[in-house]
């Protein structure tokens, strides 16, 4: 039978402090369904650290328009109308939203695709 955490804070508030429980050489405290808790934190933790290594860059519009020019979506010569269409193209290609604005998601995504066909461009590919 699975207990709800309503439940189990009743349970604890009952029956006083939570047991701790002798494992090797380290100590555990153990509670009804902490290890499912446990698992959800430590996910979140791990989602939050890798999160937190995605840097967003600022949105300059020249490097904008110098990455939309490099991978083919715009003309060098393009004018502000042209770069948005051009944006609005790269957005549409790869699920955003097509808004024409640089927004953060749209940013990181130009931003890797531009690394990678540098990157790709280098190895002569």
């Amino acid at each position: 039978m699975t207990t709800t955490p309503a439940q189990n804070r009743r349970r604890t508030q009952r029956q006083g402090p939570v047991p701790v429980q002798r494992t090797g050489s380290t100590r555990a405290a153990v509670r009804p369904g902490g290890l499912r808790g446990t698992v959800e934190f430590a996910g979140a933790m791990l989602a939050s650290v890798f999160a937190a290594d995605i840097v967003v860059p600022e949105a300059e519009p020249g490097v904008i328009r110098d990455q939309l020019v490099e991978l083919g979506y715009l003309d060098n010569a393009a004018g502000h109308a042209e770069r948005i269409e051009a944006l609005r193209s790269f957005q549409r290609t790869h699920g955003l939203r097509p808004d024409g604005v640089a927004d953060a998601r749209t940013v990181t995504i130009l931003t890797r695709d531009s690394r990678e066909h540098r990157e790709l461009r280098a190895l002569g590919l």
